[in-house]
């Protein structure tokens, strides 16, 4: 019987162990141990918004010369030609117009003899007694006379008519500037308001910069930037579009070209560089921004290590550095290792600052 008591005694022994085991675990399960974070200090940045934008020189509008009258063509630059402001551009055959301007110069003057003829006789009838005239017949050289009056002034204004077209057949070049397109060719008849050429002035340049719409949602008033064609060089804003170009959704602002680079050819891609002073910036590390479907937004760690999800808008990619904007302050913590399964006001343990070694730093 002995042995079997002893038997029972050593086989507590196991169980005891399972038990205490059980126990540590079922503790272990019900106090996890905080999550293990690795942190760094928002920095303070004080330079702005800065980037830089890929330009084309251009001008703010093109010239049609269009005909002022049907007449034949007899003379045109060829398209692509450089011209200086005063010089030719194309001219018209004047034979119609003068034949006719010379008919209306005749008729004036049968006109005029008409008029003088009324004139002569609205007098006479006038100082006769009414004995010898009757009042209708004075009323009626009183009507002829006004009729030839207005007769006269009618074919004047006929003639300076025909006289602004004749003076409109030779078409010159308004300002310095190129031939970008004909639209009619040498012996065609060009009718009344129709295009000859397309002209492009070159002595008034500008340029014209495609800013993405993200960037200009940013900041919507461009006046609140400064841009510049290097550091010593700023750029004046001269108009931007409301509007959004819808394929490439970007919004076209345009300045003005500084006069010692008005020689620059239209078309030429130049780049500038733009800053805008927006306030409250701070500088985070990349891998301290988690993004979200459209938002933004760091897990910052209070001083009891007690995590807070913060909302923050990227204002700048730079690198290994986003320089965003939102409620941080210089001189806070934010995780920026160990994000995964965080949920705002649990508590975290920080690594040792000799395993902070972070991308870019």
């Amino acid at each position: 019987m002995r042995p079997i008591s002893l038997s029972v005694r050593h086989s507590k022994v196991p169980q005891f162990i399972f038990v205490l085991g059980l126990f540590y675990s079922t503790y272990s399960i019900a106090t996890p141990q905080a999550p293990l974070v690795k942190t760094t200090s928002v920095s303070l940045w004080q330079n702005g918004i800065q980037g830089q934008l890929s330009c084309q020189v251009s001008v703010p509008y093109t010239y049609t010369i269009a005909s002022e009258s049907e007449a034949k063509l007899n003379y045109l630059v060829s398209a692509g030609s450089y011209v200086k402001a005063g010089d030719l551009l194309a001219e018209q055959d004047g034979f119609y117009l003068q034949q006719s301007l010379k008919a209306m110069q005749y008729e004036l003057i049968q006109h005029k003899a008409n008029f003088t003829f009324h004139n002569q006789e609205y007098q006479r009838l006038v100082g006769l007694d009414e004995k010898h005239v009757s009042a209708s017949a004075v009323n009626e050289h009183a009507l002829s006379l006004e009729l030839a009056k207005h007769a006269v002034e009618a074919t004047n204004s006929r003639i300076k008519t025909l006289e602004k077209q004749l003076s409109a057949l030779k078409h010159y070049a308004p300002h310095s500037g190129e031939i970008t397109e004909l639209h009619n060719n040498i012996g065609s008849f060009v009718p009344r308001g129709g295009a000859i050429l397309s002209f492009t002035a070159t002595d008034d340049k500008e340029l014209h910069c495609e800013v993405p719409i993200k960037q200009s949602q940013r900041n919507s008033r461009f006046q609140d930037k400064m841009f510049f064609l290097s550091k010593s060089e700023p750029l004046e804003l001269k108009r931007y579009a409301h509007s959004v170009n819808q394929r490439h959704q970007t919004q076209s602002v345009w300045f003005h070209v500084p006069p010692n680079l008005l020689t620059l050819p239209t078309g030429k891609l130049i780049n500038i560089h733009w800053q805008s002073k927006t306030p409250d910036l701070v500088k985070l590390p990349t891998q301290a921004v988690i993004f979200e479907q459209d938002t933004a937004y760091v897990w910052r760690v209070n001083s009891q290590q007690v995590i807070e999800k913060v909302l923050v808008e990227v204002m700048q990619n730079q690198a290994h550095h986003f320089i965003v904007r939102g409620t941080l302050h210089a001189g806070e913590q934010v995780i920026v290792m160990g994000q995964s399964n965080l949920t705002e006001g649990i508590q975290v343990r920080l690594t040792s600052p000799p395993t902070l070694l972070a991308q870019g730093e």
